[in-house]
């Protein structure tokens, strides 16, 4: 499934990106021992004629207001599938053939009830059997995320979620998202040259942090929805110093952002001190930092638009309108290090596919010294 593309520049930057992923998708799928049917619910027209070229199945788009559940659920009744394997459009864009291939026969060795999930707490993709269980749960799923948890809790099945990795946890929902896959081994043809176009500044930050997560004795900082998982990768797989200040994990799922609940301190003292000031500080604790700036926006109120969220990831500062939120970019963009400021995956799936990325630069580099010696 691939939503609509929004209106701004960099929403539609982002859109691209992820019809690139999905395109990969599709290749991908193609190469599997399987006989499969592969269907494409787009909602802008352009995307489904990509997809009608490449000779997938595209399905009518979904009426509106969208609801995830219910559009789920008339496609299983209209198919009838029994295996299914649902995929958002940007949520794979590192999840190799391979993967794929384990994912599908994990579903074939068992008749029971069973389920495999990117993440348990944040589905954005599941393949699973007895498929036409959704149907009826389909008011209990608002969009993706819920469906490991529901399936679990509200089925009775067997679910089971992949170790946290570049290729589970990278999802593509926001600028920063795309640009942070520059340069990763498994990226599909399409990704590969849809970020030769990435905006300079960005990709040049992202080049910026990860020379700090190669060195030793450098520090790092991690601000927001950091999972313990990601710190010990962060310990086990570099040299370096880390900072790591978690506020408001689950704050999407649990609710607590929809009814305005969410608190946190990194928020306050933003506010307290103003973003420069605070910026100031941040900046001489650490080399480098990789903010979640979701939890700050959150914490603020009201809710930026798309289009502002996205152009403050790129540190497009003229193109937003929200006072704060161009304040806080203003104060970011002039800081003397890199900060990477985003979604959840910038302390999440982009943290991994950087590390991925410098130790394939590391291996690369010895093989060549082995070559030379």
């Amino acid at each position: 499934m691939l939503p609509p593309a929004g209106h701004s520049s960099a929403e539609r930057w982002v859109a691209d990106g992820r019809l690139a992923a999905a395109c990969d998708l599709v290749f991908r799928i193609a190469e599997l021992d399987y006989d499969t049917c592969v269907a494409v619910l787009a909602a802008d027209g352009g995307d489904r004629e990509v997809f009608a070229h490449l000779g997938v199945t595209v399905l009518e788009p979904a009426a509106q207001p969208f609801h995830f559940g219910r559009v789920l659920a008339r496609i299983l009744e209209e198919e009838g599938y029994e295996r299914l394997a649902y995929f958002g459009g940007g949520s794979a864009p590192l999840l190799t053939s391979n993967q794929i291939q384990e994912a599908f026969d994990h579903l074939t060795s068992t008749q029971a009830p069973t389920a495999l999930v990117n993440n348990y707490h944040s589905s954005d993709w599941v393949v699973l059997n007895q498929a036409q269980s959704l149907i009826e749960l389909a008011e209990r799923l608002p969009n993706d995320n819920p469906l490991g948890w529901v399936l679990d809790h509200d089925a009775g099945f067997q679910v089971d979620a992949l170790p946290p990795s570049a290729g589970t946890r990278c999802d593509i929902d926001t600028p920063l998202d795309v640009v942070m896959l520059q340069g990763h081994a498994a990226l599909g043809p399409n990704m590969c040259e849809f970020l030769r176009q990435a905006p300079a500044e960005a990709r040049e930050t992202v080049a910026r942090v990860r020379e700090v997560l190669r060195t030793p004795a450098k520090m790092l900082s991690l601000i927001g929805r950091a999972s313990s998982h990601v710190w010990r990768m962060l310990e086990e797989r570099t040299q370096i110093w880390t900072r790591v200040f978690v506020e408001e994990r689950g704050m999407v799922a649990s609710g607590r952002m929809e009814n305005g609940e969410v608190r946190s301190l990194i928020a306050e003292m933003v506010d307290a001190w103003g973003p420069a000031a605070f910026v100031e500080h941040l900046t001489q604790l650490c080399d480098a930092a990789l903010w979640d700036t979701r939890v700050w926006m959150a914490h603020q109120g009201p809710w930026p638009s798309t289009a502002d969220r996205f152009a403050a990831d790129l540190g497009q500062v003229e193109q937003i309108e929200n006072s704060a939120l161009r304040e806080l970019t203003k104060a970011i963009q002039r800081a003397p290090i890199p900060i990477l400021a985003g979604g959840y995956g910038v302390v999440s799936g982009g943290l991994y596919a950087m590390l991925d990325v410098i130790e394939g630069d590391e291996d690369h580099q010895l093989a060549r010294n082995g070559c030379q010696s």
